[in-house]
Order: C-alpha cells, then sequence, then structure tokens
C-alpha cells in the first residue's frame, strides 16, 4: 500500500507560486488546520521511515538469495530513498472518528459504492481499523474491530462505477461538511461530505514547514 501511494504523490504537488507575494512563506504564516495536517503527514513518514529500515535489516539479516528477496530489497530501499527526501508529504489515513476539517486518505484507500447520486456523487461506506484493549481470562490484550462510516463524496467521477462495488480511490480527500438525506422510509440521515483536496496549494506551506524541522 506504501508503494500504491508513493506512486500517487509523484503527481499530488506541482510547484507554485507563494501565496504572497512580497516575502517568503515562514512556518508562522501556515494556517492552523495545514499545520496540523502537515505535521501528521511528518509523523506518517518517521513511522513509514521506521518500519521499512526494520523491515530491512530483517531481509539482510537472513541473508536469503532468492529473486523474491533480492526484488523485495530493490523496492523498500527505494521506498526509503523517496521517504527521506521528504520532497512530498507522506500523506495519512483519516483519523477515526473521522471531523469536518481534517484531510487525508481514505481508510485502506477503498470503499464500498452504496449509491450513485450523479456523476460526481456517491454515497459510499469505508471501514476504519481500530485497536482496542480487552481482557480475556484476566489477560489484556488489543483486537482489531471494524467501525464502518458512511460519507458522502463530491468531486469524483462516479460514472463508471457499480452500485454494491468495492472500489479504489487514491485522492486525498477534505472533510468539507456534513448532508442530511432522507431515505425511502422517511428517515432522517446524517452522513459526512468528502472532496478532493487540491495538494497545490498547500507547497509553499510544506516547504516552509519542512525548512523549519
Amino acid at each position: 500500500m506504501l508503494t500504491a501511494i508513493l506512486i500517487g504523490l509523484s503527481s499530488g504537488l506541482l510547484a507554485v507560486e507563494s501565496p504572497r507575494a512580497t516575502r517568503a512563506v515562514t512556518r508562522d504564516d501556515v494556517p492552523p488546520r495545514i499545520a496540523a495536517f502537515l505535521e501528521k503527514c511528518e509523523t506518517s513518514r518517521r513511522g513509514a521511515i521506521a518500519r521499512l529500515e526494520f523491515e530491512l535489516r530483517g531481509l539482510k539479516s537472513r541473508g536469503s538469495n532468492t529473486p523474491e528477496a533480492a526484488r523485495r530489497i530493490k523496492t523498500v530501499e527505494a521506498n526509503l530513498r523517496s521517504l527521506r527526501a521528504n520532497k512530498e508529504p507522506l500523506v495519512a489515513a483519516l483519523s477515526f472518528p473521522p471531523e469536518v476539517g481534517a484531510i487525508g486518505r481514505l481508510p485502506l484507500l477503498t470503499c464500498h459504492v452504496d449509491q450513485i447520486l450523479s456523476d460526481t456523487e456517491m454515497l459510499v461506506t469505508c471501514r476504519f481499523s481500530l485497536k482496542v484493549r480487552t481482557v480475556r481470562s484476566f489477560r489484556a490484550r488489543l483486537e482489531t474491530i471494524v467501525r464502518p462510516v458512511s460519507f458522502l463524496v463530491r468531486g469524483v467521477p462516479a460514472k463508471g462505477d457499480n452500485e454494491g462495488a468495492d472500489i479504489q480511490l487514491l485522492d486525498v480527500f477534505e472533510i468539507t461538511g456534513k448532508h442530511t438525506y432522507e431515505t425511502v422510509g422517511g428517515r432522517q440521515i446524517t452522513v459526512l461530505v468528502v472532496s478532493p483536496f487540491d495538494m497545490r496549494a498547500i507547497g509553499p506551506y510544506f516547504r516552509a514547514m519542512r525548512i523549519s524541522q
């Protein structure tokens, strides 16, 4: 999945003009919402580096000479170079519970299409995996549970998608608000609205945050 995200980033952040024409953007110019997003990206990047370094050490310590191991080592090393260069933010998945204003990718980069409303709107369900602590036989343990969350996706071409299908969406999304609709049975349901987030807009802010680190 990391490889898919890194490939997606290659076209996700383009050079743009600074929003301030008279001087360079500094960390103090970064809006709090964008700063929080970029700090989460940085945490995600450092975590990914640590995981890949651990995997690489394991691969090399085993001394396997199989073609599969060699290919995996090459892939891990390439991903590490990209992450260490830090030329683009590594966007993490939306956190649970999702809130208005949050920016990130859909969990697992996939969703289930519940209903297509128009060529650019669809109701989907995403599944968030959470670690929770439980106690069994007087022993504490961590278990993974899944929490479904419904979203109204706007601004993504829905033409060609099939209701009931699971689709992959690599876009970076922003939760822009809430939408209430009425079911056939007359029940009112409120869902969060997500729309593609323009990564080009944060170029100067990303560079300012990077320089100040």
